[in-house]
């Protein structure tokens, strides 16, 4: 059972797994080899002019790259009847996973046509999901695309299924949003439990009355969403972006395990660049129980001048095996002041945030700018638990994991104290 934070007369708010984004660089931006590739041919020879690119430039959605798919190009001049390529990304899931545990599927997509303005030189892109039956093996094909007007859908039987859409205007960027449960489970009448393996895009260029018909398809921000068994990420960086010549910066961070299943071991690492030079490295190991949350405080960087005008944190997880790479890293912008001014603060403040769900309390504080203090913790008894030495303001989580109870903390500076009450019941 989860514990439950009380403080005073108000409610806790207990976290909830979230769905991550299951496929990796799902805007191609990293060139990633989890991309795979490949061409499925239909009839003898074995001719393919299909062109990849993983890593696409020249029209993007989001950010400074796409994938394409290119199949414009007849692959010979003497074909035989009804030749067809299929070009395909794909990704085969590390773990399976049960419908049920799916919640939408979401990209952008654009098109060229083989010539320009007409629909029907060119013949159907899309994306599909292969799916297993647990009880028999039986694979299940899904499929949404968009065709050609010409093209006659393939009807739905036991083992394919299908979501067809008339092709559009090309070079216009579309944006794809299903409900899986809804299409899947709703419309189709499949099994909650069947297990996707496999995510694949296509673009299909055929041999259709002597003319080769095909475009090229453009993919952007994939979204596959669901809910993980291994993912740790970095949820934000809670440390300021300013500095100053000879001042303290401590790099913090929010993390979480957004998984099902505990993250006994993975590290937590901090790097500040300037440009492209790495001047600051921490790595931390760390762990979380499944759905949990943590906060992550790194070693001291102090710069000296000369300083430049801006810097570049940045604070990543790394495990293996981890399902999402979306959430990952987090970065920010350091930027340099040469007029170290004091921050309007409150100057002295220490509140309850609640209790993780395996007993572990976390607060944040706040001391007047420079100064340092002291956080301890206490039971009901006045015995101290655990004590850590704090600087200006922040969030810190205590290491011990608390039975049900009673508890204080106390924050103390030179000269000031604040104490605040805390109940848990589990």
């Amino acid at each position: 059972m989860r514990p439950m934070f009380i403080l005073a007369f108000l409610p806790v708010v207990l976290f909830a797994l979230e769905p991550v984004n299951l496929i990796k660089d799902a805007g191609f931006e990293k060139d990633s080899e989890v991309w795979l590739e490949r061409s499925e041919i239909h009839g003898p020879g074995g001719f393919d002019s299909t062109v990849y690119n993983r890593h696409d430039p020249d029209s993007v959605y989001i950010g400074n790259y796409c994938g394409s798919i290119d199949g414009r190009k007849r692959p010979a001049q003497n074909l035989p009847f009804n030749y067809g390529i299929e070009g395909q990304f794909y990704q085969v899931l590390p773990y399976s996973k049960k419908l049920k545990d799916l919640d939408s599927l979401g990209f952008f997509h654009m098109t060229l046509f083989r010539n320009e303005g007409s629909k029907y030189s060119a013949w159907d892109y899309g994306t599909s999901l292969y799916f297993t039956k647990p009880s028999d093996g039986v694979l299940i094909e899904v499929v949404y695309d968009w065709g050609a007007p010409d093209l006659t859908p393939t009807p739905d039987n036991p083992s394919y299924k299908h979501f067809p859409d008339t092709i559009a205007n090309e070079g216009t960027w579309y944006d794809l949003k299903r409900d899986l449960k809804a299409d899947l489970i709703g419309l189709k009448k499949l099994s909650e439990d069947i297990e996707l393996d496999t995510f694949l895009l296509f673009g299909a260029s055929w041999l259709i009355s002597g003319a080769w018909r095909g475009q090229k398809a453009f993919f952007d921000g994939v979204r596959l969403t669901g809910y993980a068994d291994y993912d740790v990420g970095v949820k934000e960086i809670l440390s300021g972006d300013s500095i100053q010549p000879s001042m303290i910066y401590i790099p913090e961070a929010r993390i979480k395990n957004f998984g099902r299943e505990n993250a006994p071991e993975f590290y937590v690492i901090a790097e500040v660049w300037e440009e492209e030079t790495r001047i600051y490295y921490d790595s931390l190991p760390w762990s979380l129980d499944s759905d949990t949350e943590d906060i992550v405080s790194f070693k001291e960087l102090i710069l000296e001048p000369p300083l430049v005008p801006q810097y570049t944190l940045t604070i990543r997880t790394v495990m293996e095996p981890d399902e999402c790479d979306e959430d990952d890293e987090v970065s920010r912008t350091l930027f340099y002041s040469a007029i170290a001014e004091k921050p309007v603060v409150n100057d002295f403040n220490l509140e309850v945030k609640g209790f993780c769900s395996d007993g572990v309390l976390r607060v944040s504080y706040s001391l007047p700018f420079g100064e340092s203090g002291t956080l301890t913790l206490y039971d009901a008894t006045g015995r101290r638990i655990e004590r850590m030495t704090v600087r200006e303001s922040g969030e810190k989580s205590f290491s011990a994991s608390l039975p049900s109870g009673v508890y204080f903390v106390r924050l103390e500076s030179a000269d000031l104290t604040i104490t605040r009450k805390a109940v848990l019941l589990r």
